[in-house]
């Protein structure tokens, strides 16, 4: 498979898992991989066994969401299998406490969509070693962009 059809096709799996979001304003999905194979598949949502809602009241998030990023990553640490050395899709920069997550687990690289800047946790991905990319809209070839390591 060609990188642009893997990317592709890692991203859409990244995107379909976002609409099983039932945050009514952030609909973030991610893929963990090792190659072609899935290891873990994720979407913000509340816990396991809770309230499917996410919001409070005031159109708040509660604090029992859990990031796409930290879902993918549980399955894998539900399962035999490992993370160390695999690559994650996900449809938003990870926040900088999954990004805590991500380089303690072993991850080697990171594809993002799109980029919040308040949720900014690039640098210490970068500073980890991690190689981080930006991919383009899928309907533009999902070309890559690698961000430049900080010295």
């Amino acid at each position: 498979m060609s990188k642009v059809k893997h990317h592709r096709l890692m991203m859409g799996i990244a995107q379909e898992a976002a609409k099983q979001s039932t945050d009514s304003n952030t609909k973030v999905g991610a893929v963990l991989c090792n190659g072609d194979q899935v290891l873990g598949i994720g979407y913000n949502g509340t816990l396991s066994g809770f309230d499917n809602n996410c919001k409070d009241d005031k159109g708040n998030t509660l604090s029992t969401v859990v990031h796409a990023e930290i879902n993918a990553l549980a399955k894998v640490a539900r399962s035999t299998q490992s993370s160390e050395g695999s690559a994650l899709y996900t449809t938003l920069a990870p926040c900088i406490h999954c990004v805590l997550s991500l380089v303690q687990s072993g991850i080697q690289e990171v594809y993002y969509l799109d980029r919040k800047t308040h949720y900014n946790g690039i640098p210490i991905l970068l500073e980890a070693g991690i190689k981080v990319y930006q991919l383009e809209n899928e309907e533009q070839g999902c070309t890559e962009t690698l961000l430049p390591r900080k010295e």
